[in-house]
């Protein structure tokens, strides 16, 4: 007999053309749960490992550990693509010597703490009550 271990794979989603990630035990029928991202999936992965105490398959979690990886480097990429044509569109900048000074900024008063109010004056109000 074969110990349960919590397996991810790769499924074909019927509604999209994405693929989706299916997180369940194996020997269960059923999956546990379909995720859009391998993050997700990574993330529902340990929380069902806290749950049941079982353990995630190795080459699921380097399976998604490698997607995670791609995924965060073509973000990079993007953003590194995007990033130029941002600095062309903003004015240059004036050099520091033409800059304006800055401002010098005030010393703040510290702060006092607000007295309490005395004994007797509270128990007169009571009193008065």
């Amino acid at each position: 007999m074969e110990a349960k271990v919590i397996i991810v794979s790769v499924v074909k989603s019927n509604k999209s053309e994405n693929n989706v990630w299916a997180v369940g035990i194996t020997g269960e029928e059923q999956e546990q749960a379909y995720c859009k991202s391998a993050w997700k999936a990574m993330k529902f992965a340990f929380l069902l490992k806290k749950q049941t105490g079982l353990y995630i398959e190795d080459d699921s979690l380097r399976m998604l550990s490698e997607e995670i990886a791609k995924q965060k480097a073509e973000a990079a990429a993007k953003a590194e693509a995007e990033k130029p044509a941002d600095q062309e569109a903003q004015p240059e900048q004036q050099p520091e010597a033409e800059a304006e000074p800055k401002k010098e900024k005030k010393a703040r008063k510290p702060r006092t703490k607000k007295a309490a109010a005395p004994v007797e004056q509270t128990a007169e109000l009571i009193a008065f009550l």
